[in-house]
């Protein structure tokens, strides 16, 4: 997602319904890769809503078994708080749950209950190609992962973690944390 003015746009396609794959291009547009037989296929550019509105549209997808994180990493390191997100999970932090050993600026995922965030680390299998921008390698994984599944397959209810909207203006909550984050660089 990206913030448009008071807008977001939405930056992901569903592809294949059934697909046991979800397909995410850290930074990288995902248009450009023209790859097939994904679930859902999409960008992620925060470290915080963005992979909290990630996880909440593969947990809608019962099939959804394998994330894919390809593509070029953004500057608030998104594909970093999926990968701590999935190793080592979430720890309060005051009002906030902080992704443990993230080094995102605003790791904190917060508006998804803590069951989607163990359904994420349970149910779907992470396959890290970050900094893979070869369409034909991330289409071998996409098809590798497909086989993989048809062999054995595992369906889910599907859930709704009750995201509430997100607007441009979600991430002022932070604005504390981002002040104090501030304020310390600047005593050194």
């Amino acid at each position: 997602m990206i913030p448009m003015g008071d807008e977001i746009e939405k930056t992901y396609a569903y592809g294949e319904a059934g697909s046991p794959v979800a397909v995410l291009t850290l930074a990288s547009d995902y248009e450009r890769f023209h790859l097939k037989g994904y679930a859902i296929i999409g960008s992620c550019y925060t470290e915080n809503l963005g992979v909290e509105m990630v996880i909440s549209d593969m947990l809608r997808l019962p099939d959804i078994r394998y994330l894919i994180m390809c593509g070029q990493e953004s500057e608030h390191l998104a594909g970093d708080a999926f990968r701590c997100l999935h190793e080592h999970g979430v720890a309060p932090m005051g009002t906030y749950r902080r992704i443990i050993g993230c080094k995102s600026p605003l790791p904190f995922i917060d508006d998804i209950p803590d069951w989607a965030i163990d359904a994420y680390m349970e149910e779907i299998v992470l396959v890290d190609m970050t900094g893979v921008t070869d369409a034909a390698a991330i289409q071998a994984k996409i098809d590798e992962c497909v086989r993989e599944y048809d062999k054995s397959p595992v369906r889910r209810e599907p859930a709704d973690t009750g995201m509430p909207e997100v607007d441009a203006y979600t991430w002022k909550r932070y604005a504390s944390i981002m002040e104090a984050i501030m304020m310390k660089r600047l005593s050194k």
